[in-house]
């Protein structure tokens, strides 16, 4: 096809990671003709360098801390991490998912281009061919969704080589070793993951942050991130907060890194994980009319529309939380005001964070400091898997849950699981802050015993009691609940 003719879709997504997949395969769904362009890796970076790769390593660390923990409880011998090994496993499920991606469009009917999509207008896309033998194409639509992602932001104190200073895109797209020494600049959720693995798998590891605490700008409550701390430091990990690189020289495949308190170490490895940068340069975006923070970050109204009529930005490279779970909520959202006719404003507290480390810390909603800001008078009702019978059958029994609600209504606000399957408890959370019925949600259900969920009904227990008796009406939604 001559490039100045133009195929025609009801939608054009630009990037096939979580937001720009789900998107497409959203609006399939509903009966759009929909293009997708990719550059590079199906799957984008979730895929190929982030969540899923990161999770196939994260499980047999976990699987190694369990071990150990059991020792003298039933279980003999000793137990050691082979990352080779792992890294191997990670990379046939990275390539296993990738392969289906395609397959996955193709039953959709979704027309998958490869190449480098720029704007030559507003709802005209050119793609030019990543291959020499390919041809240029020009995709049309009255509806287009920029999912680009993002990139590992780099740090001047510590460039990225390639080999020795490493971005999580290499760590997790290509590591096939961990050397005797690794050094973690950044206690984010990458920063806190890679400590854990590298750890479990035998390197020595220091982790450095230059806020007060570990998972700073997070939805993660400090008395959260101050027990993960302790646990990574028990593992023994080096956690320094307070403390950032003030340069770096490589040399023979070791980096001597110098500290803005007057260390120095010397270390086989050093991930920077200082978070990332949307990835829009390149886009044409002007032509089309898409106004960019100073960052480079895509603007978007409240619906996830840009300045362009028609044209919308979803994940990373918009200005918002740079995660995949949010990337997918971006998603849905879209698709209802771009081609279902809604008009649903994105509302992040609606979206759980979750960091897989040596404990597992899951949050949505507010937190007692984001719900007092908000005007309400919150208070959080806790309990320690201490006294789980669940949690003391498996030897595990550290971490809580919390849930956040307002003292004068029982408005159901947010929440914080700290323990083994954060990231599945949540949505219990979840479904409360978006249901009718609120804090009660945790009444009306039954639990199955033991588990770690019924802790959330033992939480909440003292309050409900207390509630009921102050009160004859009630305001009992949670947050979120529509009508």
């Amino acid at each position: 096809m001559n490039a100045s003719q133009a195929m025609q879709f009801d939608l054009v997504v630009i990037g096939s990671g979580p937001g720009g997949y789900k998107a497409a395969t959203g609006a399939a769904r509903l009966g759009a003709s929909v293009g997708l362009i990719e550059r590079s890796l199906d799957g984008g970076s979730c895929l190929n360098e982030g969540c899923i790769p990161s999770d196939a390593l994260l499980h047999p660390a976990s699987l190694i801390d369990d071990v150990r923990a059991l020792a003298g409880h039933g279980l003999t011998g000793t137990l050691t991490g082979d990352f080779g090994a792992a890294a191997r496993r990670k990379n046939a499920v990275v390539a296993a998912m990738r392969a289906g991606v395609p397959l996955a469009l193709k039953r959709l009917g979704i027309r998958h281009s490869r190449g480098t999509a720029r704007f030559e207008s507003a709802h005209r896309v050119r793609v030019d061919p990543t291959d020499r033998d390919g041809e240029a194409l020009v995709l049309e639509a009255p509806r287009v969704i920029v999912a680009t992602g993002s990139q590992p932001r780099a740090l001047p104190q510590c460039p990225f080589d390639g080999a020795t200073v490493l971005s999580s895109r290499e760590l997790y797209a290509s590591l096939e070793r961990l050397p005797e020494r690794v050094l973690i600049v950044g206690g984010g959720a990458v920063g806190v993951e890679t400590a854990y693995l590298a750890s479990q798998f035998g390197a020595r590891v220091t982790l450095v942050e230059g806020a007060a605490r570990l998972l700073p700008g997070s939805r993660v409550p400090e008395h959260a991130a101050d027990l993960l701390e302790a646990r990574l430091e028990r593992l023994g990990v080096e956690v320094r907060t307070r403390t950032a690189p003030a340069g770096c020289t490589v040399r023979e495949g070791r980096a001597r890194v110098a500290f803005d308190d007057g260390s120095d170490g010397e270390y086989g490895l050093v991930l920077v994980a200082v978070g990332r940068t949307a990835s829009s340069a390149g886009l044409g975006l002007a032509a089309a009319g898409v106004a960019t923070t100073p960052e480079g970050a895509i603007r978007t109204d409240a619906y996830l529309e840009t300045d362009a009529q028609g044209v919308y930005a979803i994940g990373d490279v918009r200005a918002g939380p740079m995660t995949a779970n949010a990337a997918l909520y971006d998603a849905k959202v879209v698709v209802a005001n771009a081609l279902a006719g809604e008009r649903v404003p994105a509302n992040y507290h609606k979206v759980p964070f979750v960091v897989r480390s040596a404990l597992e810390i899951a949050t949505i909603g507010f937190t007692e400091e984001q719900a007092e800001q908000a005007g309400f008078t919150p208070r959080a009702a806790r309990t320690g898997f201490v006294s789980s019978g669940k949690a003391r059958a498996r030897h595990d029994p550290e971490g809580f849950i919390e849930v956040v609600h307002d003292v004068e209504t029982g408005q159901l606000l947010g929440g914080c699981v700290v323990g083994p399957h954060a990231g599945e408890q949540i949505l219990l959370l979840g479904a409360a802050c978006q249901s009718p019925r609120g804090l009660w949600l945790f009444k009306d259900l039954s639990y199955s015993h033991p588990s770690w969920a019924e802790e959330i009904e033992t939480a909440i227990d003292p309050c409900a009691v207390a509630l009921a008796r102050t009160a004859e009406h009630l305001f009992r939604p949670g947050i979120h609940a529509q009508g």
